[in-house]
């Protein structure tokens, strides 16, 4: 309503009639433009992570093989056995006590796996190289606290002289 008021130009009361501001469709059109170019910007820069998590998850996808545990959209767990040239893959599910059930997946259905695709791998060993540069700064700062002679403490003779204390009033 107060943005409909902004752009009438007729007055607010038939009896006097309001001073006409010809700066208010301005002010409206600058502030319509701001929300606009924000927007904007959240969409633009919010949806650079979901791509490079899009990104991460297809590189998982394409490196799984034989042995990698995976769990479908479904819920369903299993591992993988034996990785198709089609696009599926067949998994195994079940155990030795309640048998073991052999099912064929399109890649898409699968919702997390243990397989590590090459951006994975390089994060890893960028935060592996980062704790081990932490880990010998660390140890570096204990060798020099451990290196650095301790201050003997002061004995009888370099203790500093009190100074003579008045005798207590008599009352």
């Amino acid at each position: 309503m107060f943005f409909l008021q902004l752009l009438d130009d007729t007055p607010a009361t038939s009896e006097t009639p309001a001073p006409e501001n010809p700066l208010t469709g301005y002010i409206l059109l600058a502030v319509v433009a701001v929300l606009l170019v924000g927007l904007m910007l959240w969409m633009f820069l919010g949806g650079r992570k979901g791509r490079a998590g899009d990104k991460e998850y297809m590189e998982a996808i394409e490196a799984l093989a034989p042995g990698n545990k995976i769990m479908t959209t479904g819920g369903l767990c299993g591992v993988v056995t034996e990785v198709c040239d089609d696009g599926t893959i067949i998994v195994e599910t079940g155990s030795e006590h309640s048998g073991k059930s052999y099912l064929k997946i399109a890649k898409e259905c699968i919702y997390q796996t243990d397989a590590k695709g090459p951006t994975q791998i390089a994060r890893e060993e960028i935060e592996a190289k980062r704790r081990a540069e932490k880990e010998a700064k660390a140890a570096e700062k204990a060798a020099k606290s451990a290196k650095a002679p301790e201050q003997p403490a002061p004995s009888a003779q370099e203790a500093p002289e009190e100074a003579p204390q008045d005798p207590p009033a008599e009352k």
